[in-house]
């Protein structure tokens, strides 16, 4: 019996800035580029008002966001599981 081979996660690459992600949940900012390993993860990192037209990116770490552990970059929220950030 042959030894059964992991299957790898699809990437996927953005146009604008060529980043490299995978995850169904992964999220990527068009406007900062950074990419996110869930919706609020990118979320906590966009302040302002929308009806003011003044939204912007914070940068991740001073949210409290971290290195998500992948292996591209990625932030992730520290109070989320190891499961919810690897999905």
């Amino acid at each position: 019996m042959g030894a059964q081979q992991e299957e790898q996660p699809t990437m996927t690459k953005t146009n604008c800035c060529g980043a490299e992600f995978s995850g169904l949940k992964t999220a990527h900012c068009s406007a900062c580029h950074a990419t996110f390993s869930t919706v609020s993860a990118f979320d906590k990192h966009r302040a302002g008002s929308h009806s003011a037209d003044t939204r912007h990116c914070l940068p991740p770490a001073a949210v409290g966001l971290v290195d998500a552990n992948r292996t591209y970059p990625c932030w992730a929220d520290p109070a989320k599981t190891r499961q919810e950030i690897a999905a």
